[in-house]
């Protein structure tokens, strides 16, 4: 059974994407996406762009996904979680943008 979660990210009690944040602009060739997700979260997990399931790494109280290879334009992540109980929890999408042009110049 999924649970779909529909309320915003306020108080830090629902699984959710941290960074990138909603509608931000990533403007570098690699992104490390920070996922929050409750206590008692088994294992979580990442699916951009509707491709499938990647498993995320935990550290420091937060799920990490290292991502690269990714191309110009709009994107999209789904999080999910496995509680201890079983029970799958789907996150609301949270879509972002990347523009590889925009990188600041080198020195």
């Amino acid at each position: 059974m999924a649970i779909t979660m529909r309320r915003k990210h306020s108080n830090k009690t629902l699984l959710a994407v941290d960074y990138p944040r909603q509608n931000e602009k990533i403007i570098s060739s690699t992104y490390t996406v920070r996922v929050f997700a409750p206590e008692g979260a088994k294992r979580v997990g990442i699916s951009i762009d509707q491709g499938p399931w990647k498993s995320c790494r935990s550290a420091v109280g937060f799920w990490w996904y290292d991502w690269a290879g990714y191309e110009n334009g709009e994107h999209q992540i789904v999080v999910s979680m496995e509680t201890s109980g079983g029970v799958r929890v789907i996150a609301e999408p949270h879509e972002f943008f990347v523009d590889m042009a925009a990188q600041p110049a080198t020195p």
